[in-house]
This record gives structure tokens, sequence and C-alpha cells, in this order.
């Protein structure tokens, strides 16, 4: 889909701009900007976009973006809302700003390195994850010089790391054309409000485009890397992989509330996309107690044929 740009001002006397990102009015969606950032999901569970990637989110989240990677993070309890305010730390800097010189010193060449890594986007996880969220937490306490400090040290902790996966694919390069971004940011955006509805149908969505079926295909492949199909599919069965694991519901009902009408097509979607039958599912991700084990991903899927 095509993102929006989001122009970022760093408060006075600071060249990084941290918060908290529930108390702002009117958040940005599936946006993109030239700062790097680093979001910390304090609490909240949803479906996580960057670049091509379609991922599950839970909480202590923690993703480093590089510059201009589009991305969107849409949770669970702001679903159908206008705007969605769940609670994150995010950490934004423009690397330009520090000056080629200080990035083309010998001590740097790591964090370059990083930061040309994460232009697909890395995901953060393990003993590293637990470390930089503490950081960046003391980061929204902190005066403008320890900031940048502290912003030095994650990033040096971030370039000697093992703990940081890609989330885009190694091709994902964006291209963007604004007069055609709100078009398709409505299409998703009434996808997602509306993914627990079997009658969801891509004729609807060619006539909320205004375009010819055919067309909007076409349109929606490009701009996703992803059949409608494909894209509906993804974000349901994220959708129940969290019910399965976050409720009692039974097995049946968890298919309902995600959008299929029949058990044997959510069956068959499920294990397309995990592998494993839900009821599977439910048992392998679960501790003792009832409670999830650990957090989980959508593994990647090749681009579906047009």
């Amino acid at each position: 889909m095509q993102p929006s740009f989001e122009k970022l001002i760093p408060p006075t006397g600071s060249s990084i701009r941290c918060f908290d990102r529930s108390i702002i009015e009117k958040p940005a969606g599936w946006h993109y900007h030239p700062e790097v950032e680093i979001c910390l999901i304090e609490r909240g569970s949803g479906t996580r976009f960057v670049g091509d990637h379609i991922g599950n989110y839970a909480d202590g989240d923690l993703v480093l973006l590089g510059a201009n990677l589009p991305h969107h993070w849409a949770s669970d309890e702001f679903r159908g809302q206008r705007y969605d305010r769940h609670p994150a730390v995010v950490v934004q800097f423009d690397p330009v700003q520090f000056g080629g010189q200080f990035f083309g010193l010998p001590e740097m060449v790591d964090t370059v390195e990083l930061l040309d890594r994460a232009g697909r986007g890395l995901h953060v996880r393990g003993e590293t994850q637990q470390r930089v969220a503490v950081a960046v937490r003391e980061m929204l306490r902190q005066r403008p010089s320890a900031r940048l400090l502290s912003l030095l040290g994650i990033l040096n902790l971030l370039a000697q790391s093992a703990d940081l996966a890609p989330l885009a694919s190694p091709g994902f390069a964006p291209s963007f054309h604004p007069r055609l971004q709100d078009r398709l940011n409505r299409v998703c955006k009434y996808i997602h409000d509306h993914l627990a509805e079997p009658s969801l149908n891509q004729g609807d969505l060619a006539k909320l485009a205004g375009m010819h079926p055919s067309a909007f295909s076409r349109f929606f492949k490009n701009g996703t890397q992803r059949t409608v199909t494909d894209y509906v599919n993804e974000l349901r069965i994220g959708l129940a992989s969290r019910l399965l694991l976050e409720t009692e519901l039974s097995i049946l009902e968890v298919c309902l509330r995600s959008g299929y009408e029949n058990a044997s097509n959510f069956n068959r979607r499920f294990r397309e996309f995990r592998g494993m039958t839900p009821r599977d599912f439910r048992a392998a991700h679960r501790a003792p107690g009832g409670h999830p084990q650990r957090a989980f991903e959508n593994p990647p899927r090749a681009a579906a044929p047009a």
C-alpha cells in the first residue's frame, strides 16, 4: 500500500524525538519518514506492518526501523476506531543531522552497518530486547544531552547483538505515488476494520476504490505485494492466532470471530499459514497454566502469483 509521508519536528534543543505514542492526539497510520525509529510496544497486541512484512506483536515488542521504511502497528484494542493510540515508547532521529564525518569515524563502522540493515526493519529479541527496553524507557525521562548518549549506547548494543531478525524481504523497494496512497489506505483500513465479517469481498473493495474489479486486483497487488485473498487471510489468521492464545474460546468460535464461515476452510487456511491445526497451535504455544509461552511471528511467504 502507498504510505503517507510524516514530517517530524524534534523538540527545541534536541535532535532526538522520544515520546509515549499513546499521548499523540492523531497518530499516523501507514507512513514513512527519513528518521530512523526505535519502537517499543509497552502494552497491547495486534498486527505489525513493516515494508512488505505482516506479523504479530505483543507486549514488549521492539523494532528498529531504517530511514523511509513504511510501517504501521494496528492494535486489536483500537480495531475499528479512527485513531490507533496503543501505548508505545518511540525514539526517532535523523542520522543526517549527525553529519557524514561523525559516521565516518572508525568507531562508527558497526553502527553504520546496523543502520543499513535496519532498512528492512529489525525485530529485537532475547536479552538484547530486555536491555534496550530498559534504556529506551529511561530516555523518556532524560535531558537532551543524556538522551543522546543513551541513543549511541543503544545503537552500539544493537550493532553487537545476534538477537536481531530482519522483517521486510531483501528485495523490498517501496515506490511512492501520492495520488494513489489515499485510495489504497482507505481500502486497507476498511479491510482491517471489517476483518471479522465473512461478507468482506473483493467486489465491494473495488467499489470502495472506485475501480473495475480486474483493475483493482492489479492495483492492490502492486501496492501490497499480495493478492486481496492472501492479504485478508494473513490478517485473519493473525487474529485467530491471538484468540487461540489469549482466550478460552472454542475453536469454532475463534473461526467465526476471525471471519471464516466454516471450520474446514478455517483449518485449511490456518494450516497453510502456521503449519499445524488451530488445536495443535494452541497446545504448542500455551504453558500448562493456560497462558501464552512466547510471542509468535507470521512465517515469511513469497508473494502469491498474480
